[in-house]
């Protein structure tokens, strides 16, 4: 019997679904909510489980305990390097950029007006976002100078050092959706999210529609889950009227309550079982 401790934050459907899942597998949970957790620096065990499945929805105290608890020797998935990597956008880009995978131009700029010259040499629009943080939240498309100097003065000039980061990336004319790819150590299955706004988050309305995913989008997502070490992550796709593909961003705490049962990708079985195979390792 494999011993799991799922680490929350908050027992959302997500969180539900896994644990009913799981213990149809024969697992024994430990659930353990994240703020409660003290780890010290040694390598003395704190749980009897093999595993733990990071569920914390801060990607800071996810990144923390992730580290930790490799360090006792757990193995746990997501790995710390796969949440460092996908927590923060500018990584994701650097670690999809150095194994070769398709994505949009991008850059990152650390001075407002360096930011703002190399804008006017690709060309507007573009797209700026913070490179911490989820859901859509931040996410600003400048058509213009006058649009890009209001909103580079508010993320140069407020907040601290890590707000003084801008990622700004190609603005993709997309058709009216962007393509969620799910891979459990491969793809699984996805969801089309369909908006008339050019963000198109289910938390912002996007309304989710089955996908069937082609080979050529499995095999793109499962390359961008490697290049991060991702055992299970969501792998967003953004798809060109001309029918390019690039990936844009990949997700280490994969949500799905919104979609489930529009895709009809039983998810919480699927990273069950991945989960009681015994597959992935520490990185």
């Amino acid at each position: 019997m494999r011993k799991v401790d799922l680490v929350y934050t908050r027992v959302r459907t997500e969180e539900k679904l896994l644990l009913e899942a799981l213990r149809r597998r024969d697992c024994a949970v430990n659930l353990v909510q994240d703020t409660g957790m003290v780890l010290s620096m040694d390598r003395q065990r704190v749980t009897e489980a093999d595993t733990v499945l990071m569920r914390s929805m801060s990607f800071t105290r996810a990144r923390y305990l992730a580290t930790f608890l490799e360090m006792k020797g757990l193995r746990v998935l997501n790995s710390a390097r796969t949440i460092s990597l996908c927590g923060d956008k500018a990584l994701t880009s650097a670690a999809l950029a150095a194994k070769g995978v398709p994505m949009p131009w991008s850059f990152v700029a650390f001075d407002e007006d360096a930011c703002l010259e190399a804008i006017e040499q690709k060309g507007y629009p573009v797209v700026t976002k913070p490179v911490l943080g989820s859901w859509g939240r931040m996410v600003a498309r400048l058509d213009s100078r006058t649009a890009a100097e209001g909103v580079l003065s508010t993320r140069f000039g407020t907040g601290g050092a890590q707000d003084h980061v801008a990622l700004v990336q190609e603005y993709v004319d997309k058709p009216g959706y962007d393509l969620r790819v799910y891979v459990v150590g491969r793809a699984v299955g996805g969801l089309r999210r369909r908006s008339e706004h050019w963000i198109t988050n289910t938390a912002r309305g996007a309304v989710p529609e089955r996908y069937e995913v082609p080979v050529v989008h499995a095999r793109l997502a499962e390359a961008a889950a490697e290049a991060v070490g991702g055992d299970m992550v969501a792998v967003d796709l953004l798809e060109t009227r001309g029918g390019d593909i690039y990936v844009n961003e990949i997700n280490h705490c994969v949500e799905f309550a919104r979609s489930i049962d529009e895709t009809g990708v039983p998810l919480p079985d699927l990273i069950a079982e991945y989960v009681a195979s015994g597959a992935g390792a520490r990185r």
